[in-house]
């Protein structure tokens, strides 16, 4: 029989009480899941939620959903014991990482970013869509995270 880890056990009861207390929020969450090798090291972890569509994502973003799911993760990993350290947040508001997130951003920018920001980043919460899954990569999700 296998068991799953404590760490592994907590990161699904947070993410469950998450998609629970966003179940009639919209957009709708697509799908959700976790990877990372947080057994390691906590700062190992990333929570992926999925809306369906990439004007969904958009629509999220605006009205700060994809932020209050960030929060409410990050607070329901705390609780459930999580260590509060792996989970500080890297600086949002500096020039490298609002580039890497606009469609200007220059692919030179974007490295620079990969290199600093993520590079010593803690364990996160990203956002993606079923849609970018598919146009990127006909929808392997395997070579799309990778």
């Amino acid at each position: 029989m296998f068991l799953f880890s404590k760490r592994n056990r907590i990161i699904k009861k947070a993410v469950a009480k998450t998609i629970a207390a966003f179940a009639d929020r919209t957009p709708k969450i697509y799908q959700h899941f976790f990877y990372g090798a947080f057994d390691l090291a906590p700062e190992n972890l990333v929570i992926w939620y999925l809306f369906e569509t990439d004007d969904d994502l958009d629509k999220a973003q605006e009205i700060g959903l994809c932020t209050e799911l960030d929060a409410t993760t990050t607070r329901n990993l705390i609780f459930y014991g999580y260590p509060e350290e792996a989970v500080e947040k890297i600086d949002t508001s500096s020039k490298s990482y609002k580039l890497a997130y606009h469609s200007e951003a220059t692919e030179d920018e974007i490295h620079y970013y990969l290199r600093t920001a993520l590079t010593n980043r803690k364990a996160h919460v990203s956002f993606t869509t079923k849609e970018d899954i598919e146009r990127q990569t006909n929808g392997d999700y395997h070579l799309y995270f990778q």
